[in-house]
């Protein structure tokens, strides 16, 4: 199932939010969610350049990307190592969708004979 991938912009009372969860001296203004795999907070730069690259990187998981001032976030605490665990959902995946990956792991898995093998039958 495809999710949407949200840019927020940050009201007041969701960056006190954010910085209570993740620290303080954090700088944080805007959020990425990425549907019910988690979510980063940070600057507008750094979440923006997450935005960017997942929708493309990870199109098995991400249907459309979306920027907003008005997404309710529910969990304010930043995802720990998100990229990870969306690599690990979005592999199989991919693998599922496409046959020449498929076929690559098949020839890979077969065990390649040697010389001696092959000449004396073993």
């Amino acid at each position: 199932m495809k999710h949407k991938l949200v840019l927020v912009t940050l009201n007041d009372k969701q960056i006190e939010l954010a910085k209570a969860a993740n620290g303080v001296k954090k700088i944080i203004t805007h959020a990425l969610i990425c549907g019910p795999h988690g979510q980063l907070f940070g600057t507008e730069k750094f979440c923006r350049r997450y935005y960017t690259a997942w929708i493309n990187v990870f199109p098995h998981l991400f249907d459309s990307a979306v920027e907003t001032d008005t997404h309710e976030i529910i969990e304010y605490e930043s995802t720990f190592d998100l990229v990870t665990k969306l690599i690990d959902i979005h592999d199989p995946l991919e693998k599922a969708a496409n046959p020449l990956l498929q076929e690559f792991e098949k020839s890979k898995d077969r065990k390649n004979k040697g010389f001696f093998s092959r000449l004396f039958g073993s």
